[in-house]
């Protein structure tokens, strides 16, 4: 793993490999060499280059997001294919918008254009967590729980207590400069649906039936708006389903991007 210093003002970037490259974005609480772990050997094997890029703008609104990675891209020898997951994929999808001759295409996982009513109240929820006294400890991690897995996972003793035991890492309270902008970033990007209907580049959305933090149904009204957008819906999986299905995610992406990211 190579880390690219060159962009320390813009975030932190980390490349593997040589060949096309995918480029995975994230929310800055959700790390991207984590979440694409799952995948990310696969993409190597077939000849790929990979780097995540978590972004660091001075900024913390979505535009300065969105301008972090369009500036990063700028940079880039290639145009680039673009899998964003849940924010990520907000931010991607507005990349496309603002840059399409720097993304060949993009795959949105869990994405949304809108906030609606309950996003805010969870909003409201995951402020007071994430700055409250150390004994709600319990509440970070049902909420995360909750609205990161299907019902089927959460009745499995086994899972939630390995998932109890890995506090720290799932649901701990998150660094506060990370949740400010995290945050931020949700409270500015209100409503850009009708707006992604300029979109050009080629897209797969795919929506988690059971995804209760940012909801198919949102996902789906990106899919429809975009022109070029291929929607797939997953049955049975919830927001985290990157971590906890992927063999039923990645494989979808991974053909998306061999047809529109060619080798």
């Amino acid at each position: 793993m190579a880390e690219d210093r060159s962009n320390v003002e813009l975030g932190i970037t980390r490349t593997w490999g040589s060949g096309p490259e995918v480029v995975f974005v994230s929310n800055p609480v959700a790390d991207p060499v984590s979440w694409s772990a799952p995948v990310r050997d696969e993409l190597l094997e077939l000849g790929y280059r990979v780097t995540t890029f978590e972004h660091r703008p001075e900024g913390l609104d979505w535009r300065s997001a969105v301008g972090s990675v369009v500036e990063f891209l700028a940079r880039r020898r290639a145009p680039v294919a673009l899998v964003g997951w849940s924010q990520g994929a907000a931010i991607a999808q507005e990349v496309a918008l603002a840059t399409p001759e720097a993304v060949t295409c993009a795959a949105l996982l869990a994405t949304y254009g809108r906030q609606n009513e309950i996003d805010k109240m969870l909003q409201q929820c995951w402020d007071r967590l994430a700055y409250g006294e150390d004994d709600l400890d319990d509440l970070r991690l049902a909420m995360a729980l909750l609205t990161a897995f299907p019902p089927e996972r959460l009745a499995d003793d086994d899972f939630v207590s390995h998932m109890r035991a890995r506090q720290h890492d799932w649901a701990g309270r998150p660094a506060p400069h990370k949740r400010q902008r995290a945050a931020t970033f949700i409270a500015t990007y209100q409503d850009r649906v009708r707006a992604l209907a300029a979109v050009t580049t080629p897209c797969l959305v795919m929506g988690f039936e059971l995804d209760t933090d940012t909801f198919a149904a949102r996902a789906c009204e990106v899919a429809k708006s975009i022109p070029r957008a291929r929607y797939v819906e997953l049955d049975g999986v919830a927001h985290a389903a990157p971590f906890s299905d992927p063999h039923r995610v990645w494989p979808p992406v991974t053909d998306f991007l061999r047809h529109h990211h060619p080798l």
